[in-house]
């Protein structure tokens, strides 16, 4: 219990550090554009929610959940069948539980039937009286009604109650002023403004005026829920809501079916039998379902917390949406800390770990993409020491680089680098007869493990490939571009030439310790150019290897791998492929191998081709050629423009265009999650979004929907994709996914600094 109450001051503390600490920097956050004059967001505060659960336990399984309420204290109280609980040391990542109420030991003997708040108390419901513990708990009001389960509080302490026969007003004293037959109500509402209760039942919604006359406003089937909404009355349906004065049905919702409608801060709240949505001022919904944000989908209430939270009752315990205000360094800082203790192994970025015992411990296992992941989470700490001078940032890039070295060094061929390593671990060789068709129908690289080079009990992961060719790439130009140690540059660049050289030398192969081709590591002409050029990885090779080679040249001023470069553009038709236009990319069948890699669109393909784009636009050899370039990389940036990713739209504005969606970017870095379990997400039930037909690059929806509402989206899978499963036993690195964009868009002076009237916003959080 303890550890958790401490982790929870942990995460706020990171917070509130991260919001009241200003970072040293290099920037001028003054300035409204940066150096290629394009537009800087500059960082205020946002509003950024997450979710606390608390869920029922085993025993408590059987437990019916119907109603909440919040005390001026802060004291949660939640009312089941079974008795009153409260909610129990829960936080983001360490989910609480709901336990018995004792903080009045005579409310354990009532049979209470409903509670609500009003005026910042807590107000009971039982088969005698209604009561409360606050005002010296001189509210005892006895309605005589053994079966009473619903009321409301009007004014002057005066109630409404029902016992789904009989409706009665009864004043503080106990005396019934009015009475009269009302079967079913489900909820009554006081309406302060109109000095009027709205009763609600299953087929009517009904005023009892202040002249005490009931009046019918609605008669229709399937009344599930109703509440007041800037002076309006909405109202709840098996099949959507409305607005009372409007009378029409609104159905496009992210679930119809209603269960409960609340007014919370201003806007509009809606639970349902698949969770909780509220209405925003554009019109769209915010959707919250699924255990990112709640235990159980089917809500039974919602109520406002005292703490600017939104409290969401369901079947399986209760959800706090907590409303945070953060800055993005704020949450930068947040993800820094997650990312040193759950996924960093050996220096790695290790993407997924796993949380087999929950998120205490992480088990972080080898990746056939460690060359990846690292090479990104690597530059993103580069780019953070550049604008903060945080020694941290240098000491983490400098401990990935180590790992991205010892890829190359623990082979003993020069130029070969591993995919992986490992202590103590087996030696295993899968590339039986097939293994080529086997690896392109499963999507996993053959798991060939060698004796390691520098240590008898450590073995390396071969077959490596064009993708981790790209990250060795990205991670070494980061280092020589970005780096202060001229012994750390030297190093990179021995690897980056080593590499360039093994393949030159290999005629633009990755040559395996087999002395075969690895799969996936080809460049030469034979096989680039055996596909049809509407298959993507002709194009997709071309750029990369043009990006290689002038990267090589840049650094190491050989002439070989310049001379190879104009040969392969020239003599090979490279430049032709990598400036075919993206829109020409589409299925093929012209042979079985084509159609097995064109049948749809590689989203690790684009990961591909925008880590390589620096080396293929700023080191171009000439100027006609960095043009052509850029008119390549536009082209393939607008098809890629729905999915507003920030990553490949900063990339993007190196190219120097003005237009590259900063505001799309910085609502995907204020939108992804704060928690990267992966947890199960679904949306293709909802009827409030427009899907499009099937189509090669998998698009579902005509727009993208909120990446909080989306499932776990990295740079190399399809954001459109609306479901997934999982169940949190996983946690993703914002290592790659978030904090390379971020620090990149702090680095090329897209974002800026916090701003200087921050604290004042944050410190109260």
């Amino acid at each position: 219990m303890m550890k958790k109450v401490i982790e929870c001051l942990l995460l706020f503390s990171i917070l509130l550090s991260a919001c009241g600490k200003k970072m040293p920097t290099i920037e001028d956050k003054e300035n409204e554009v940066n150096v290629l004059g394009q537009t800087v967001y500059q960082d205020e505060p946002y509003i950024q929610e997450y979710s606390v659960k608390y869920y029922l336990s085993e025993e408590q399984q059987n437990l019916k959940l119907k109603s909440i309420s919040q005390d001026r204290n802060g004291n949660i109280r939640i009312l089941s069948d079974k008795g009153l609980l409260m909610p129990e040391n829960g936080s983001l990542f360490y989910s609480g539980k709901l336990t018995k109420d004792i903080s009045y030991t005579p409310l354990k003997s009532k049979n209470i039937a409903s509670i609500i708040t009003a005026d910042g108390h807590t107000i009971y419901l039982d088969d005698q009286y209604i009561f409360s513990n606050a005002w010296a708990g001189k509210i005892q009001i006895e309605h005589k009604m053994p079966k009473a389960n619903v009321f409301a509080k009007g004014n002057n302490f005066n109630f409404l109650v029902s016992d789904q026969n009989t409706l009665a007003l009864i004043d503080k004293n106990g005396n019934k002023i009015w009475t009269s037959a009302y079967k079913d109500v489900i909820d009554l509402i006081y309406d302060e403004a109109n000095n009027r209760f709205i009763i609600v039942s299953p087929n009517t919604i009904a005023e009892l005026s202040k002249d005490q006359t009931i009046n019918i406003l609605l008669e229709r089937n399937g009344i599930t829920s109703a509440a007041l909404y800037d002076g309006k009355v909405v109202v709840g349906t098996k099949e959507g809501y409305l607005f009372l004065s409007e009378n029409k049905l609104i159905k496009n919702l992210p679930w119809p079916e209603i269960t409960t409608i609340k007014e919370i801060y201003g806007e509009l709240w809606f639970g349902s039998k698949k969770g909780a949505f509220k209405l925003n001022k554009d019109g769209n919904y915010s959707y919250f379902a699924g255990e990112r944000w709640l235990p159980g989908n089917e809500v039974a209430a919602l109520a406002e917390a005292k703490d600017n939270s939104v409290l969401i009752l369901t079947d399986k315990g209760l959800g706090k949406i907590v409303i945070q205000e953060l800055t993005l360094e704020a949450k930068a800082i947040f993800y820094e800390k997650q990312v040193r203790e759950k996924n960093i192994r050996y220096g790695f970025n290790c993407s997924v770990s796993s949380l087999d015992n929950g998120y205490a411990s992480a088990k972080m296992n080898h990746q056939p993409s460690d060359n990846l992941w690292t090479a990104m989470y690597l530059a993103s700490q580069l780019y953070r020491y550049k604008v903060t001078g945080s020694e941290e940032a240098k000491l983490n890039a400098y401990e990935a680089f180590e790992a991205m070295e010892r890829l190359h060094t623990i082979t003993n061929i020069e130029g070969l680098f591993a995919r992986s390593f490992e202590r103590d671990y087996i030696v295993i060789n899968t590339k039986k007869k097939g293994w080529e068709k086997t690896e392109i129908e499963t999507g996993s690289p053959a798991k060939m493990w060698i004796p390691g080079a520098d240590h008898e009990n450590w073995t390396w992961r071969s077959t490596a490939s064009s993708d981790q060719a790209v990250g060795q790439i990205f991670a070494l130009t980061a280092v020589l571009e970005l780096a202060d140690d001229e012994d750390w540059k030297k190093r990179a660049l021995k690897c980056l030439d080593d590499m360039m050289g093994y393949i030159v030398e290999n005629d633009m192969y990755i040559i395996d310790v087999d002395g075969e081709p690895t799969l996936w590591g080809k460049w030469n002409p034979d096989y680039v150019n055996s596909f049809p050029t509407n298959v993507g990885d002709r194009r997709l090779y071309s750029s990369n290897i043009i990006a290689f080679l002038q990267t090589a040249y840049k650094f190491t001023g050989k002439e070989k791998y310049k001379e190879k470069a104009y040969e392969l553009m020239e003599k090979d038709g490279y430049l032709e492929n990598l400036l075919r236009p993206i829109s020409e990319i589409s299925p093929s069948n012209e042979d079985e191998w084509s159609k097995k890699l064109s049948h749809e669109w590689n989203h690790s393909d684009d990961e591909m081709y925008f880590l390589a784009y620096q080396g293929l636009y700023q080191y171009a050899f000439d100027e006609q050629l960095k043009e052509q370039y850029k008119a390549s990389i536009k082209d393939h940036w607008m098809v890629e423009r729905p999915e507003k990713n920030a990553l490949w739209n900063f990339i993007y504005s190196q190219t120097g265009d003005q237009d590259f969606d900063l505001d799309a970017s910085i609502s995907y870095l204020k939108n992804y999650p704060m928690d990267l379990r992966n947890w199960a997400v679904h949306n293709s039930h909802r009827k409030d979004i427009e899907l499009i037909p099937e189509n090669f690059r998998n698009q579902t929806t005509k727009e993208l929907l909120p990446l909080e509402e989306l499932p776990l989206h990295r740079h190399n899978g399809d954001i459109f994709k609306l479901d997934k499963e999982g169940n949190g036993d996983q946690l993703i690195s914002a290592g790659d996914v978030w904090l390379l964009p971020y620090w990149m868009g702090r680095y090329y002076g897209l974002i800026s600094a916090p701003t200087e009237n921050m604290n004042s916003k944050t410190n109260n959080m």
